[in-house]
Protein backbone atom coordinates (compact mmCIF):
# COMPACT_ATOMS: atom_id res chain seq x y z
CA UNK A 1 0.00 0.00 0.00
CA UNK A 2 2.57 2.16 0.87
CA UNK A 3 4.74 1.50 -2.87
CA UNK A 4 1.14 2.52 -4.35
CA UNK A 5 0.78 5.75 -2.11
CA UNK A 6 4.01 7.32 -2.09
CA UNK A 7 5.30 8.47 -5.32
CA UNK A 8 7.21 10.81 -4.14
CA UNK A 9 8.99 8.43 -1.79
CA UNK A 10 9.92 6.11 -4.32
CA UNK A 11 11.58 8.59 -6.17
CA UNK A 12 13.62 9.98 -3.40
CA UNK A 13 14.94 6.52 -2.45
CA UNK A 14 15.66 6.12 -6.36
CA UNK A 15 17.44 9.11 -6.48
CA UNK A 16 19.84 8.08 -3.61
CA UNK A 17 20.12 4.78 -3.83
CA UNK A 18 21.32 5.11 -7.55
CA UNK A 19 24.52 6.37 -6.08
CA UNK A 20 24.45 3.15 -4.41
CA UNK A 21 25.13 1.03 -7.31
CA UNK A 22 26.19 3.06 -9.91
CA UNK A 23 22.89 3.00 -12.22
CA UNK A 24 20.65 5.81 -13.11
CA UNK A 25 17.30 6.46 -11.04
CA UNK A 26 15.58 4.53 -13.58
CA UNK A 27 17.10 1.62 -13.93
CA UNK A 28 15.37 -1.34 -13.69
CA UNK A 29 18.07 -2.49 -11.11
CA UNK A 30 17.42 0.86 -8.91
CA UNK A 31 13.70 0.43 -9.50
CA UNK A 32 13.75 -3.52 -7.40
CA UNK A 33 15.86 -1.96 -5.16
CA UNK A 34 13.21 0.58 -4.14
CA UNK A 35 10.95 -1.46 -3.80
CA UNK A 36 13.19 -4.13 -1.67
CA UNK A 37 14.30 -1.48 0.60
CA UNK A 38 10.34 -0.37 1.32
CA UNK A 39 9.17 -4.52 1.86
CA UNK A 40 12.66 -4.45 4.38
CA UNK A 41 10.76 -0.93 5.99
CA UNK A 42 8.05 -2.65 7.22
CA UNK A 43 9.88 -5.75 8.64
CA UNK A 44 11.80 -3.27 10.34
CA UNK A 45 8.29 -1.37 11.58
CA UNK A 46 7.28 -4.82 12.80
CA UNK A 47 10.52 -5.78 14.66
CA UNK A 48 10.49 -2.22 16.11
CA UNK A 49 7.43 -3.04 18.02
CA UNK A 50 8.35 -6.67 19.12
CA UNK A 51 11.41 -4.79 20.10
CA UNK A 52 10.13 -2.19 22.65
CA UNK A 53 7.39 -4.70 23.87
CA UNK A 54 9.80 -7.54 24.60
CA UNK A 55 13.36 -6.03 25.58
CA UNK A 56 14.75 -8.65 27.32
CA UNK A 57 13.99 -11.31 24.04
CA UNK A 58 16.08 -8.17 21.92
CA UNK A 59 18.97 -8.38 24.27
CA UNK A 60 18.95 -12.45 24.18
CA UNK A 61 18.83 -12.52 20.51
CA UNK A 62 20.73 -10.06 19.32
CA UNK A 63 24.14 -10.70 18.71
CA UNK A 64 26.54 -7.29 19.42
CA UNK A 65 30.30 -7.47 17.71
CA UNK A 66 32.78 -5.48 19.15
CA UNK A 67 31.73 -4.18 22.20
CA UNK A 68 35.20 -3.77 23.49
CA UNK A 69 35.46 -0.97 20.74
CA UNK A 70 32.76 1.38 23.12
CA UNK A 71 33.38 0.30 26.39
CA UNK A 72 37.09 1.62 25.40
CA UNK A 73 36.25 4.27 23.99
CA UNK A 74 34.07 5.23 27.16
CA UNK A 75 36.69 4.32 29.87
CA UNK A 76 38.42 7.33 28.56
CA UNK A 77 35.96 9.64 30.38
CA UNK A 78 35.44 11.82 27.65
CA UNK A 79 31.79 11.19 26.10
CA UNK A 80 31.61 9.01 23.03
CA UNK A 81 29.69 9.94 19.96
CA UNK A 82 27.94 6.28 18.88
CA UNK A 83 27.07 7.47 15.62
CA UNK A 84 25.04 5.52 12.82
CA UNK A 85 23.38 6.07 9.54
CA UNK A 86 19.81 5.42 8.10
CA UNK A 87 21.13 2.22 7.23
CA UNK A 88 19.11 -1.33 8.84
CA UNK A 89 17.66 -0.41 12.08
CA UNK A 90 19.12 1.29 15.12
CA UNK A 91 15.51 1.65 17.02
CA UNK A 92 15.24 -2.28 16.64
CA UNK A 93 18.04 -2.40 19.34
CA UNK A 94 16.76 0.49 21.84
CA UNK A 95 17.34 -2.04 24.59
CA UNK A 96 20.93 -2.39 23.97
CA UNK A 97 22.53 0.36 24.59
CA UNK A 98 21.93 -0.42 29.03
CA UNK A 99 24.13 -3.79 28.45
CA UNK A 100 26.67 -2.52 25.60
CA UNK A 101 27.31 1.15 26.74
CA UNK A 102 29.42 1.80 30.16
CA UNK A 103 27.87 5.39 30.40
CA UNK A 104 24.43 7.12 30.62
CA UNK A 105 23.32 7.07 26.71
CA UNK A 106 21.10 9.65 24.73
CA UNK A 107 19.42 9.39 21.98
CA UNK A 108 19.11 12.55 19.19
CA UNK A 109 15.20 11.60 17.76
CA UNK A 110 12.59 13.65 16.15
CA UNK A 111 10.54 15.89 17.27
CA UNK A 112 6.92 13.95 16.12
CA UNK A 113 4.27 12.55 16.91
CA UNK A 114 5.79 8.93 16.71
CA UNK A 115 8.41 9.96 18.96
CA UNK A 116 6.27 11.17 21.42
CA UNK A 117 4.24 8.30 21.54
CA UNK A 118 6.69 5.91 22.14
CA UNK A 119 9.28 8.15 24.68
CA UNK A 120 7.65 6.27 27.70
CA UNK A 121 9.13 2.81 25.95
CA UNK A 122 12.21 4.04 25.24
CA UNK A 123 13.39 5.48 28.90
CA UNK A 124 11.64 2.19 30.38
CA UNK A 125 14.56 0.46 28.62
CA UNK A 126 17.44 3.03 30.18
CA UNK A 127 17.53 4.91 27.15
CA UNK A 128 17.61 8.87 27.38
CA UNK A 129 16.36 11.14 24.88
CA UNK A 130 17.17 14.79 23.26
CA UNK A 131 14.74 15.87 21.11
CA UNK A 132 16.60 17.28 17.48
CA UNK A 133 14.74 20.84 18.15
CA UNK A 134 16.73 21.14 21.30
CA UNK A 135 19.62 23.08 21.52
CA UNK A 136 23.07 21.62 20.35
CA UNK A 137 24.26 23.16 23.43
CA UNK A 138 22.62 20.10 25.35
CA UNK A 139 24.66 17.62 23.44
CA UNK A 140 27.52 19.37 23.97
CA UNK A 141 27.16 19.04 28.10
CA UNK A 142 25.95 15.56 28.10
CA UNK A 143 29.55 14.72 26.40
CA UNK A 144 31.52 16.81 28.92
CA UNK A 145 29.87 15.15 31.60
CA UNK A 146 31.65 11.43 29.86
CA UNK A 147 28.42 10.63 28.42
CA UNK A 148 26.78 8.82 24.79
CA UNK A 149 25.39 10.43 22.50
CA UNK A 150 23.47 8.67 19.99
CA UNK A 151 23.23 10.14 16.79
CA UNK A 152 22.52 9.56 12.77
CA UNK A 153 25.29 11.22 10.90
CA UNK A 154 23.30 11.93 8.04
CA UNK A 155 21.00 13.73 10.18
CA UNK A 156 20.61 17.02 11.92
CA UNK A 157 18.58 19.67 13.92
CA UNK A 158 17.60 22.95 13.84
CA UNK A 159 17.55 25.14 10.30
CA UNK A 160 20.29 24.58 7.64
CA UNK A 161 23.19 22.84 8.77
CA UNK A 162 26.96 23.44 8.42
CA UNK A 163 28.00 20.99 6.45
CA UNK A 164 31.28 20.06 4.20
CA UNK A 165 31.47 18.65 0.50
CA UNK A 166 32.94 14.82 0.84
CA UNK A 167 33.16 11.70 -1.65
CA UNK A 168 30.08 9.91 -0.48
CA UNK A 169 29.43 6.57 -2.65
CA UNK A 170 30.02 7.43 -6.48
CA UNK A 171 29.36 11.35 -6.09
CA UNK A 172 29.95 14.42 -3.74
CA UNK A 173 27.87 15.39 -1.32
CA UNK A 174 27.44 18.05 1.46
CA UNK A 175 26.80 15.94 4.70
CA UNK A 176 25.97 17.66 7.93
CA UNK A 177 29.13 18.48 10.25
CA UNK A 178 27.45 18.16 13.63
CA UNK A 179 28.85 15.43 14.48
CA UNK A 180 32.66 16.00 13.75
CA UNK A 181 31.99 19.58 15.27
CA UNK A 182 30.52 17.90 18.32
CA UNK A 183 33.46 15.72 18.73
CA UNK A 184 36.11 18.63 18.43
CA UNK A 185 34.26 20.72 20.84
CA UNK A 186 33.66 18.18 23.47
CA UNK A 187 37.49 15.70 22.50
CA UNK A 188 35.17 12.93 22.04
CA UNK A 189 36.33 10.00 20.29
CA UNK A 190 33.11 8.84 17.53
CA UNK A 191 32.09 5.25 17.24
CA UNK A 192 30.34 4.28 14.40
CA UNK A 193 27.95 0.97 14.72
CA UNK A 194 25.43 -0.93 12.40
CA UNK A 195 22.05 -2.56 13.11
CA UNK A 196 21.39 -5.04 10.46
CA UNK A 197 19.01 -8.36 10.38
CA UNK A 198 19.96 -11.63 10.65
CA UNK A 199 16.89 -13.26 9.99
CA UNK A 200 13.24 -12.73 11.34
CA UNK A 201 13.64 -10.79 14.68
CA UNK A 202 17.32 -11.99 14.81
CA UNK A 203 20.13 -9.10 14.63
CA UNK A 204 23.61 -7.77 14.73
CA UNK A 205 25.16 -4.77 15.93
CA UNK A 206 28.40 -4.09 14.80
CA UNK A 207 29.99 -1.67 16.56
CA UNK A 208 33.73 -0.01 14.73
CA UNK A 209 37.14 0.89 16.33
CA UNK A 210 36.54 4.88 17.82
CA UNK A 211 38.05 7.56 16.04
CA UNK A 212 39.88 10.36 17.43
CA UNK A 213 38.65 13.49 17.64
CA UNK A 214 39.80 16.86 15.63
CA UNK A 215 41.99 18.54 17.67
CA UNK A 216 40.47 21.38 19.23
CA UNK A 217 42.00 24.45 16.87
CA UNK A 218 41.54 22.69 13.61
CA UNK A 219 37.98 23.53 13.41
CA UNK A 220 36.78 23.06 9.37
CA UNK A 221 40.03 21.21 8.33
CA UNK A 222 39.61 18.83 11.21
CA UNK A 223 36.41 18.20 11.19
CA UNK A 224 36.00 17.69 7.31
CA UNK A 225 38.91 15.25 7.69
CA UNK A 226 36.75 13.12 9.92
CA UNK A 227 33.65 13.78 8.39
CA UNK A 228 35.24 12.18 4.91
CA UNK A 229 36.53 9.27 6.92
CA UNK A 230 32.91 8.95 8.11
CA UNK A 231 31.69 9.22 4.76
CA UNK A 232 34.48 6.63 3.37
CA UNK A 233 33.15 4.10 5.85
CA UNK A 234 29.30 4.98 5.72
CA UNK A 235 29.92 4.48 1.87
CA UNK A 236 31.14 0.91 2.39
CA UNK A 237 28.53 -0.09 4.44
CA UNK A 238 25.73 0.96 2.03
CA UNK A 239 27.35 -0.47 -1.03
CA UNK A 240 27.32 -3.75 1.14
CA UNK A 241 23.70 -3.65 2.44
CA UNK A 242 21.89 -0.87 -0.30
CA UNK A 243 18.85 -2.56 0.50
CA UNK A 244 18.50 -1.51 3.91
CA UNK A 245 19.50 2.20 3.43
CA UNK A 246 16.47 3.77 4.18
CA UNK A 247 17.36 7.02 2.17
CA UNK A 248 14.16 8.26 2.15
CA UNK A 249 15.33 11.94 2.75
CA UNK A 250 17.13 14.74 1.02
CA UNK A 251 20.90 14.16 0.17
CA UNK A 252 22.73 17.57 -0.93
CA UNK A 253 24.47 15.68 -4.13
CA UNK A 254 26.58 18.17 -5.69
CA UNK A 255 26.19 17.30 -9.46
CA UNK A 256 22.37 17.55 -8.64
CA UNK A 257 22.83 21.44 -6.75
CA UNK A 258 25.37 22.23 -10.33
CA UNK A 259 22.47 21.53 -12.34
Amino acid sequence: MEWAARPAKRRRLAANLAHAIGRPPEHAEVRALVRAEMVNEARRSADVLWALGRPEEVRRTTEIVGIEHVRAAAAAGRGVLLASIHLGGWEVATAIPKVVVPVPTTAVVADDWLAWAIEHTRVHVGLGLMYRTEPALRALRLLRRGEALLVLGDDSWGGEPRSYPVRFLDGMARMPAGVTTLSRLAGSPVVCFYVLPNGPRRWQVTIDPPLAPPARDERGDGEQRMLQRLADRWSEMIRAHPEHWAAAYRVHWLEQEAG
